[in-house]
């Protein structure tokens, strides 16, 4: 199999999955949170199936493309090790969704 095969099989997975997360919460309230920004794709896809909800982004540093951008109010810059603990103080055990893409 080819690296983009590999690559395209990843991203299938990865939406067929966020797809039925948010299936899984549709009946119940609370933010999501979304751990890591990379280039957004994520985000942008989580702003498309759950336009409802709040949607946390927690990144150490913005290099999404701009459509892919949370507004500042909805970005929580920092290391998510420092800044997860922070945010369960803000918001308590809320988070209806946490979706976690932090790489290496």
């Amino acid at each position: 199999m080819s690296r983009l095969d590999l690559f395209i099989d990843r991203m299938v997975s990865q939406r067929a999955c966020l797809d039925a997360a948010a299936r899984l919460i549709a009946d119940s309230h609370g933010p999501v949170f979304e751990l890591g920004l990379g280039n957004g794709r994520t985000y942008h896809h989580l702003r498309e199936i759950l336009p409802n909800r709040q949607i946390h982004v927690f990144e150490r540093a913005v290099a999404s493309h701009p459509d892919s951008t949370p507004p500042d109010d909805m970005l929580i810059l920092g290391d998510v090790n420092q800044t997860l603990p922070d945010a369960l103080a803000r918001f308590g055990a809320t988070a209806a969704l946490v979706h976690a893409d932090l790489g290496g």
